[in-house]
């Protein structure tokens, strides 16, 4: 039979339809089934044609993201379109043909001949297309029509079979596939999925035949997690455990071939546990009953291990080597050598440890690929003993059993054509840094590789700037040693002559980096740009950058040219100590222009570090000096002095200093703290003349300004005043003027009944009542409303 797909399409929201034709032949005559397949249910029907042949049409919701081409075959024509958001399937058959649902199937439901309340929609319809057409219908008489069910009947079935075709019970049986599965578990360190599956099986087949290589794999599991290099895993597991099953197991299964590993298992438990004659006691049952087994060798290479710890190392090596010669097993052999290898390192002993090594790499050196980690670092450590030569082949050995893939193979690469440098291996080292070029080409160490095959030296005259600053980025990216360091040096004084300081100070980590003993040198190039470039950033207004500079690198404030925006810059970013050292190294200038503008800088940073009667004390000096020079005192000077009277409660003072600043700068809306502060004082000294007056400035530079940032605090406090000093006509009138801007409901409560009562006492009766009812309508409860309500009630 053909199989042909025809098509898999998507739609949105995403799911799939697929169009499949099978042909074939029976008898010399040609059939086929065309599946129309999808994964919701779609409707499909028969639309008779004029030449008397069906023809078919399949809806589905929603659009295709692409119209697939029509197709036509001998035996049926299939074609495509889309319409209102609908997408349509046509079938021509060119032959006889019938659709019929496939949606249901006889062992699929317990009834025969179901109703299918849904047979116009259907996830799979099938079309069959025959050249001779199929067998003719029997007309169906209208009788009744029901299903018969099959309740308690089942599906057929074959279960397992034995080699003599016989059955075989599944109770019997379930438990092999179960220790398969364990066992599959195992092999692939799911140590802790272990434990729970033997626990299960063994609670449900406890007499299963397999029960000692089930508890066995128990053991093995958590010793493997209790020994974990993983601290979060073996810290919920306990080595008495592993004791506690592993001699429950021995007691119960004595007779055991595995015997020996699981007294291995005990050895190391006790081992752990510290309890070292527990542990010996074991082991000498290993050596006296199993001499030659593979376990009784790793226990004494245990064992040795716990009497290198405890520095008995002449009696840990002697273990070794008597493994070493002894076993039969080229792994736990190569165990023993690779141990060996190590401590002789340990010892110094670098001819010895390479002897041992060798042995490994010549007789078994697949055995180093088992713990990639411990091997990397075995070659870690004798590059460092200096046997380069050993230990590049050790890395040769680790990279020609890694996939390129690997994200640790780049830095492996690397390392290895270094070693063999080392090792005077040159062929072999440039073939490496050659396969690192080839396989990393925008490798990380892409410069150092570069470098070992390049082999330039510095040495370049050349006066063209441009061409001396690409030889030093060439350089700098090349090499990452003194020739790096060289051209890093290099470059820096280059910019800097330049006088491309930020770029100087963008490599600053690579010049100190690049130091060499010779730190005067880049502290000069790296003090010298962040000055200039500090200046640079005054100049422009770049007050953050500027000061920034200044802190980092500790510049001296008396090393800026330009001190007058150094000391704006530094009071912008609130650095008032700072701005205030400036300006007081001023204050003694010769020139008394110099004298008086850096007086009123020191004025500026003591307000702002709240010193109010330093300020004061400079008051008198800073007068002089405005009269002497005839030059404008800047009203933020007078108002730091002001603030400063009112702060120590001079109130005559601060009010002369009002005058002097009205008189000044009359019209100043700034003015307006200073008026609001002189208020706040008046009302605090209970003055209302002052208060009355001052508010009323305070008021009229609102109004001109289009302002009532102070408002309503400032009008009560005016009316309040200006009602002590029996003002009731102007209090009634700046109440009136108050009720015209928007207030908090409470507060034009309050304002109206202040209305209110100033109208009565201005004995207009009729007026007072108004303002006593437009206060009573307030929406919100206040006092202010209840008071009014108490006020009607006299009318």
């Amino acid at each position: 039979m053909k199989y042909i797909i025809f098509f898999t399409l998507f739609f949105t929201p995403l799911f799939a339809m697929n169009i499949i034709l099978n042909s074939a032949k029976e008898n010399r005559s040609a059939y086929a089934l065309l599946h129309i397949i999808n994964d919701t249910p779609v409707s499909c029907m028969a639309i008779p044609d004029a030449f008397e042949k069906e023809h078919y049409i399949c809806k589905f919701d929603g659009m295709v993201s692409k119209l697939p081409e029509a197709r036509k075959t001998p035996m049926v024509a299939i074609d495509f379109y889309e319409k209102e958001k609908m997408f349509y399937v046509s079938v021509a058959p060119k032959v006889p043909s019938k659709l019929m649902p496939m949606d249901e199937y006889l062992y699929n439901t317990q009834d025969v001949l179901p109703i299918l309340k849904n047979r116009d929609k259907q996830k799979h319809w099938v079309v069959l297309l025959q050249e001779k057409a199929p067998k003719k219908e029997f007309k169906k008489a209208e009788v009744l029509d029901f299903p018969v069910e099959f309740l308690k009947e089942q599906k057929p079935y074959v279960g397992a079979l034995d080699l003599n075709g016989a059955p075989i019970s599944y109770a019997q049986t379930k438990d092999i596939s179960l220790y398969l599965d364990i066992k599959k578990d195992f092999e692939s360190e799911d140590y802790e999925g272990v434990l729970k599956s033997v626990k299960r099986v063994i609670e449900h087949y406890p007499n299963s035949i397999f029960k000692s290589e089930l508890e066995l794999y128990n053991i093995r599991s958590m010793d493997r997690l209790a020994n974990s290099k993983d601290d979060q895993i073996a810290k919920h597991y306990d080595h008495n455990e592993v004791v506690k099953l592993a001699r429950s197991w021995i007691k119960e299964f004595s007779g055991d071939e595995n015997i020996p590993e699981v007294l291995l298992y005990i050895s190391k438990s006790y081992l752990k546990l510290g309890l070292t004659s527990d542990a010996n006691y074991f082991i000498d049952i290993l050596v006296s009953e199993h001499p030659q087994s593979e376990y009784t060798k790793k226990a004494i290479l245990i064992f040795a291990d716990s009497l290198y710890v405890k520095n008995k190392k002449d009696k840990a090596l002697k273990l070794y080597s008597d493994v070493l010669y002894s076993s039969q097993n080229v792994d736990i052999a190569s165990e023993a050598a690779i141990r060996l290898t190590a401590y002789n390192i340990d010892a110094g002993r670098t001819k010895e440890a390479k002897e041992y090594l060798l042995k490994v790499l010549n007789a078994n050196s697949v055995y180093l690929l088992r713990d990639k980690e411990e091997t990397y670092a075995l070659a870690q450590k004798l590059y460092v003993s200096g046997l380069f030569d050993v230990a590049a082949r050790v890395l040769d050995l680790l990279l020609s059993d890694m996939d390129k893939k690997n994200e640790l193979r780049e830095e492996y690469l690397k390392e290895s054509g270094d070693w063999h440098v080392k090792a005077n291996d040159v062929p072999k080292a440039y073939d490496r840094y050659k396969e690192y070029l080839n396989e990393y080409k925008n490798g990380s160490y892409l410069g150092e590789v570069e470098e070992k095959l390049d082999a330039l030296f510095f040495d370049l005259k050349e006066n063209n700037e441009t061409k001396l600053e690409n030889y030093y980025d060439k350089l700098i990216g090349s090499y990452d040693n003194k020739i790096g360091d060289r051209a890093t040096i290099e470059k820096g004084k280059l910019l800097l002559k330049q006088k491309r300081f930020y770029d100087v100070l963008e490599m600053e980590d690579a010049l100190r980096r690049s130091s060499d003993g010779n730190n005067s040198e880049i502290e000069t190039i790296i003090n010298t740009s962040a000055q200039s470039l500090a200046r640079d950033n005054l100049e422009n207004d770049k007050c953050i950058e500027a000061i920034s500079l200044i802190e980092k690198y500790k510049i001296d404030f008396f090393g800026i040219d330009d001190e007058s925006r150094l000391h704006a810059c530094l009071m912008r970013l609130s650095r008032f100590d700072n701005a205030k050292e400036v300006s007081s190294s001023h204050l003694n200038d010769a020139k008394i222009e110099d004298k008086f503008f850096w007086i009123k800088k020191e004025v500026l940073a003591l307000y702002k570090m709240g010193k109010y009667k330093e300020v004061v004390a400079l008051k008198k000096d800073i007068f002089t000096l405005w009269e002497l020079l005839k030059t404008p005192l800047e009203l933020q000077v007078m108002q730091s002095i002001l603030s400063s009277h009112l702060q120590l409660k001079q109130q005559e003072e601060a009010l002369a200093m009002a005058d002097v600043i009205e008189k000044n700068y009359n019209d100043n809306f700034s003015n307006i703290d200073i008026y609001a502060d002189i208020v706040k004082t008046a009302s605090d000294l209970k003055d209302d003349l002052v208060l009355s007056r001052f508010a009323k400035k305070l008021l009229d530079l609102q109004e001109k300004h289009n302002s009532h940032l102070y408002s309503p605090s400032v009008e009560f406090s005016y009316i309040e005043s200006l009602k002590r000093l029996n003002q009731n006509a102007q209090a009634l009138s700046v109440t009136e003027k108050l009720l015209s801007i928007s207030l908090h409901v409470k507060e034009k409560a309050r304002a109206l009944y202040t209305a209110g009562e100033l109208s009565m006492k201005l004995k207009d009766i009729k007026k007072a009542e108004e303002y006593f009812i437009r206060c009573v309508d307030t929406n919100e409860t206040s006092s202010w409303k209840n008071i009014c309500g108490e006020n009607l009630k006299l009318f």
